[in-house]
């Protein structure tokens, strides 16, 4: 039994199912890899999820024009090359010569110009909001296209290399006249798709057709478990129907004692934080607002709800070296008697009754979480109600700003401006300050990107506005003794294509 630590930015994972008696043959199959989730995907459409663990197969089956790295490096995908105007307003990119998708046609320009037309028509606002300014997308021949932005963005080669593909992903323009996105998946990636039974199983296998052969997966079948219950996880795993899965620090409490099941620990880029309704009082009224995050013992949710598996975080996740510690912060750690005085200056000197619109059933450390909101929150006389609701009405309470505060997890950005970005319809407006700096961000000179967006983190603890971050949580992985250790490398960005490099001892 071993345990190392590693870095990844993404996440702990995701999956629903009970095991089957049948299913024991898989995992002994030198050809099948079985993985256990928590959390089944909403969709398979990639232009149709903000929810962190439906991302995950997308970015198995899907690819991007570039993919960028944590540090900012952008590397070539299904583009080779690319240039920019002068201005600031012009993309051209030269696609990738023999790239196809996995039935065996080849990525075109029209094929790059049909997915993004059909994001700004049909998109989810939070994936057209990274290509807000996007004006057009031409195909200028077979093997070239021109994307024409209406303003600089200085986070636009960002956003189309976001690993978990959010927006970018490139989909065949022939398929998608003949089949449903949020029911399948067609594209250029290491994988493919085999079948699909809702909330149970997804069974992926080796694309053939991959244009990058170095990269194509070891084993060539890759099963995805979905099982709620991470007992039942650690079971398959004990019985050698489970080859690896994400264990919530508590499960890992359990897991270090076993034999024959290796571990890694893994710092991830998520944050957990608390959305604020800004649009009604007294989330509107910034004293009030900033009595909350004072609140917060973020020493509590680190210790209770993530069992010392996290750090404190500002809004930029400690991954990124230029952003501000939570200590450089004036409201990021626990000050109760100023926070009483706060909600006495703010109109409210007998405390006040608030209710938190908490996503049920996601992450046991989510449970916590809200569990501690709410007993910090009582200390200063903010008397908060847990409104536990699930994934359907939590995301529809969100989306129509019909909350109080809650409970959030935002995964990795490829463009660290959407860990400070405000969620339009979910809270109040942008303070006109904050807007104009964001701007400024966006259009200026790339070389001065990071220094305004660590302006802008100083001003959004000030201002506690659109929420309070309190913590970047660890994650981990454990897998069966079958598999070589030396390939399970979940570094990097790329929470799940890891998957492509395991193979077996």
């Amino acid at each position: 039994m071993k345990h190392r630590y590693r870095q990844i930015m993404g996440g702990v994972f995701a999956g629903a199912l009970c095991l089957a008696g049948s299913s024991a043959a898989w995992s002994q199959d030198a050809n099948t890899f079985v993985v256990a989730e928590d959390v089944p995907p909403q969709t398979f459409d990639p232009i149709q999820s903000s929810q962190i663990r439906t991302w995950y197969m997308w970015q198995l089956v899907y690819e991007g024009l570039l993919r960028a790295e944590l540090d900012g490096t952008l590397v070539p995908v299904l583009a080779t090359e690319w240039t920019a105007s002068d201005d600031g307003l012009t993309y051209d990119f030269t696609l990738r010569d023999g790239a196809t998708f996995s039935d065996g046609t080849p990525v075109t320009a029209e094929d790059v110009v049909a997915s993004f037309e059909r994001l700004k028509a049909d998109g989810l606002p939070y994936a057209q909001d990274r290509f807000e300014s996007l004006e057009t997308v031409e195909a200028v021949d077979e093997g070239h296209v021109r994307f024409i932005l209406s303003a600089p963005d200085a986070g636009f080669l960002l956003n189309l290399g976001n690993p978990f593909v959010v927006g970018s992903a490139i989909m065949s323009e022939d398929w998608l006249e003949d089949n449903d996105a949020r029911t399948a998946m067609m594209g250029t990636g290491p994988y493919e798709m085999v079948s699909y039974v809702p909330n149970q199983e997804l069974v992926l296998r080796r694309n053939t057709n991959y244009w990058d052969e170095d990269a194509a997966p070891e084993i060539e079948n890759l099963t995805i478990r979905y099982m709620p219950e991470q007992s039942a996880q650690i079971a398959g795993m004990v019985s050698g129907q489970i080859d690896l899965m994400f264990p919530s620090a508590e499960s890992m409490l359990q897991i270090r004692q076993m034999d024959n099941i290796e571990s890694m620990a893994v710092a991830s880029t998520n944050t957990v934080r608390i959305n604020i309704n800004t649009n009604i009082e007294p989330f509107s009224n910034v004293d009030f607002r900033r009595a909350m995050s004072l609140a917060l013992s973020r020493e509590d949710v680190v210790a209770g709800a993530f069992l010392g598996e996290a750090t404190p975080s500002a809004p930029v996740p400690p991954a990124y070296a230029w952003g501000s510690a939570p200590s450089d912060l004036e409201y990021q750690h626990q000050d109760i008697d100023r926070a009483r005085e706060l909600l006495v200056q703010a109109g409210y000197p007998d405390g006040v009754d608030i209710t938190l619109n908490h996503l049920a059933g996601y992450a046991s450390y989510l449970d916590r979480f809200a569990n501690i909101i709410e007993q910090n929150m009582a200390e200063v006389g903010i008397r908060v109600t847990i409104e536990a609701n699930q994934t359907a009405v939590w995301l529809d309470k969100q989306n129509n700003a019909n909350y109080d505060i809650m409970t959030n997890e935002y995964a990795y950005q490829a463009d660290p401006l959407f860990y400070l970005m405000p969620r339009p319809g979910r809270q109040g407006p942008n303070p006109p300050e904050m807007q104009a700096l964001i701007e400024e961000a966006q259009t200026g000179p790339a070389e001065e990107y990071t220094a305004r967006l660590a302006e802008l983190e100083r001003m959004q603890d000030d201002l506690v506005f659109p929420d309070i971050t309190v913590a970047s949580r660890n994650a981990w992985v454990a897998f069966a003794d079958r598999i070589d250790p030396d390939t399970v490398e979940p570094s990097g960005i790329l929470a799940r294509t890891f998957f492509a490099d395991v193979a077996l001892k």
